[in-house]
């Protein structure tokens, strides 16, 4: 009977263990939870060892997503809409607002000043000492028109965009840019529970040492969540690649009509040193096709893909070539036609071809040069002795093709012929802008050279 009770003794304590056990882990966990909802880590306290959790990456790395950098771009973008109307450098018609200029100009600045303020990260000002005249002089440095009397277009150059997924509802991102040619860094916070962000300043990254090569458990930032402040909200972008081709178009044609400088610099090099002598000349190309430029859109497009970059090939309306040279997301150059330097889709289609092949690709190189009135490209194609004997000069070979060519080219076969290492192409050159139109005959005589190299000679009825 006594080791019965015993027994029963040593049951009772076991179970009161057990229990004591079930309890203290229930406090545990509870604990855990209210510090997770109250957000009380930053990005190197992620776990109960003041280490980073393993799905935190240990450094920043390249964006690689179109819907991540382009919803930044649309932060990045509102950002500088802010500075803008902050320096008057956006259009308003005073004429319908019902208060004075003078009251409606400080109604626009206090506003904008304001929402920019609250772009900012509450840590940031606060660390900062962040005041509305400092807000203002960081806007007063991209100041152009300053009197609302029209719209000012900024230049925006995204030089890299790196991403460190913090968690699943937060990404903090780092950006370096130029706002028309000044350039500048910021850290963006973003996040995706309440969809709103906060920006770090150039001079908090500088004073933190925050850069690219930081590891991530060193970054002192709140994970905290951000609350919406009216300012500070954005949607994220969901990208396919027409609206990728039509992001490179629009950006391409806005520097174009606004900044041919901008524009002349994301120019391929190779391109840009066989086609323009200067920044001049292509300036004068944008003037004298400014309308066409202002009121065009793309028609068709094509992507090549290759190894160590993605090409886009549009045409638009009027026939006329944007190439967009994708390295990254943040690297890219344009060509503008697809004559002046060969695309590796023309060379891997022009090596194999038979004769009369390579001479058609040509033709159709030395038509798209006339319809572009670039007489420079067809001159340079033309015979030393055939050049020298019939023109003399780039400004008489200029005014003979303008006489005898029409707007708009196109080329109709009719027959090809060889004598020895000069192959004869006829054909009949007609005027797209014309129904049913004759056109003319003409006979292009090409050798080949090196490579997709060639030179010619030609007559026309």
């Amino acid at each position: 009977m006594e080791n019965l009770r015993n027994s029963n003794k040593k049951m009772i304590i076991i179970i009161l263990c057990i229990i004591f056990l079930i309890i203290i882990g229930i406090i545990c966990f509870l604990f855990l939870q209210r510090n997770n909802a109250n957000g009380e880590n930053t990005v190197s306290q992620q776990s109960t060892n003041g280490t980073a959790e393993n799905t935190t990456p240990e450094t920043f790395e390249e964006i690689n997503s179109y819907n991540m950098y382009y919803t930044v771009k649309g932060i990045l973008n509102n950002y500088i809409t802010m500075i803008k109307e902050a320096n008057g450098d956006e259009y308003i018609d005073f004429g319908r607002l019902q208060q004075s200029r003078d009251e409606a100009v400080a109604g626009l600045v206090d506003e904008s000043v304001n929402a920019i303020y609250n772009m900012f990260d509450s840590s940031y000002v606060e660390e900062n000492n962040i005041a509305e005249d400092d807000i203002s002089n960081l806007a007063q440095q991209y100041r152009q028109q300053g009197d609302y009397s029209r719209n000012v277009v900024y230049d925006l150059k995204i030089n890299e965009m790196y991403v460190a997924d913090i968690s699943t509802d937060m990404d903090f991102i780092l950006v370096n840019f130029a706002i028309n040619g000044i350039e500048d860094n910021m850290l963006i916070k973003l996040d995706f529970a309440n969809n709103t962000f906060s920006i770090f300043g150039k001079e908090y990254l500088e004073d933190k040492g925050y850069n690219k090569d930081t590891e991530i458990s060193s970054i002192k930032i709140s994970t905290n969540d951000i609350e919406s402040n009216n300012y500070n909200s954005f949607n994220l972008v969901n990208t396919d690649d027409k609206y990728v081709i039509n992001q490179y178009f629009s950006e391409y044609q806005t520097k174009l009509l606004n900044n041919t400088d901008s524009a002349y610099e994301l120019l391929d090099q190779e391109y840009r040193e066989n086609k323009y002598e200067n920044t001049e000349e292509f300036s004068q190309y944008v003037e004298a096709n400014y309308e066409t430029l202002q009121n065009t859109y793309l028609t068709k497009y094509q992507i090549n893909n290759f190894d160590e970059y993605k090409e886009y090939v549009c045409l638009d309306e009027n026939n006329n070539y944007y190439i967009f040279i994708e390295r990254s997301m943040t690297d890219y150059s344009v060509i503008l036609d697809t004559y002046t330097v060969d695309l590796k889709d023309f060379t891997d289609k022009y090596e194999p071809a038979d004769v009369s092949t390579k001479v058609g690709m040509n033709v159709e190189k030395v038509v798209e040069a006339i319809n572009d009135k670039d007489y420079r490209y067809v001159y340079n194609k033309l015979d030393e002795t055939f050049r020298n004997n019939n023109f003399g000069s780039l400004e008489n070979f200029s005014t003979y093709m303008n006489e005898n060519f029409y707007e708009n080219n196109e080329m109709e076969y009719l027959e090809f012929s060889e004598e020895g290492d000069t192959y004869i192409y006829s054909a009949r050159v007609k005027n797209t802008q014309e129904e049913n139109s004759e056109g003319k005959e003409i006979t292009i005589i090409m050798r080949l050279l090196e490579g997709t190299d060639f030179v010619m000679s030609f007559s026309m009825e």
